[in-house]
């Protein structure tokens, strides 16, 4: 059965703050202690929550947990590996957060960009922020580009950074996945999307090949992202970004606007032709967080609008 790392840490935390964005996970104090949870798929109502059973959720795979236990509230399809397109860059914020907190990289470093970041940067018809051969970008920027914005050619560029290409590092993600024991996941790169639109920049796998994971390995992901490095949420959280005097959104609709739901602080978006619309996201009402993954919905809007119906439905058993 899957397993929710759960790490409890006292954090020390510093900040490199870039220009007027959200401040950054700087550095943690040493673990002091680790302990392991299932998933839990209960028979029976639990205390604070009942299953939710009387909903109908077109997304392909769905997931929504009680992050503080454990505890399964809704699954559907949860073990199946699907494409998780930018959803992926989950495990590249882990990374590069765990090589800030090892010394190896540091939030004010600068970064060159490759002609493989900048390349893909400029493709159309995905999550991008202009990025420029002339310019130097320092980590931090990079990062919040990803985490908000979703950026593919920042997430090369950082990818690139940490292991000298991104072949190394799509290696670097796979021993990850099999420490968090995400039995269900492989990367052929850092972004999330298909090979076949990385062009002749791809370096794993073959052209048709792309990211997988399952909904149970995404939460467990997200969980262990999220409480490892609690500070996260104040970046992802943020509505925009500004680079360059440009403004980019922050691609998750739940923060503001129409589809905003109270409480939502996260967490991650994806979307390509083979993945669908999907959302791994996050919320805390009234002390409770929850975790939830919905994968391969057919528009933008229904990845937010079945989350929202799942939080409507488990918070109403606590009101």
């Amino acid at each position: 059965m899957k397993r929710l790392l759960l790490v409890m840490l006292l954090f020390l935390s510093g900040c490199y703050q870039a220009g007027d964005q959200a401040t950054l996970p700087f550095n943690k104090a040493p673990q002091t202690e680790k302990v392991k949870k299932e998933l839990l798929y209960p028979d029976r109502p639990l205390d604070r929550f009942w299953n939710i059973t009387e909903i109908n959720l077109d997304a392909s795979s769905v997931l929504l947990i009680n992050a503080d236990t454990g505890h399964v509230i809704y699954e559907k399809n949860s073990d199946i590996p699907l494409p998780t397109a930018s959803m992926s860059k989950m495990m590249t914020e882990l990374l590069v957060l765990e090589a800030i907190e090892s010394g190896k990289l540091e939030w004010g470093r600068d970064v060159e960009i490759s002609d493989y970041a900048y390349s893909i940067s400029h493709q159309p018809g995905y999550a991008s922020v202009d990025l420029s051969q002339e310019l130097h970008y320092t980590v931090a920027e990079l990062f919040q580009a990803m985490a908000i914005h979703s950026a593919n050619g920042a997430t090369i560029a950082l990818a690139e950074e940490i292991s000298g290409s991104e072949e190394f590092f799509v290696q670097q993600m796979n021993k990850r996945a099999q420490e968090l024991q995400l039995e269900d996941t492989q990367f052929v790169n850092s972004t999330g999307l298909d090979n076949l639109h990385l062009g002749d920049y791809y370096s794993v796998g073959g052209v048709d090949d792309t990211n997988t994971m399952s909904a149970q390995d995404l939460v467990i992901l997200a969980e262990h992202l999220i409480t490892t490095y609690p500070e996260l949420l104040e970046t992802v959280n943020q509505p925009t970004y500004v680079l360059n005097n440009r403004e980019y959104e922050n691609t998750n609709g739940m923060l503001e606007g129409d589809l905003a739901f109270e409480g939502v602080d996260g967490l991650k978006t994806g979307y390509t032709d083979l993945a669908g619309y999907c959302f791994t996201g996050t919320v805390e009402r009234e002390g409770v967080r929850l975790i939830s993954v919905v994968m391969g919905t057919s528009s933008e809007v229904d990845r937010f609008v079945e989350t929202a119906r799942l939080y409507e439905k488990a918070f109403e058993q606590i009101e």
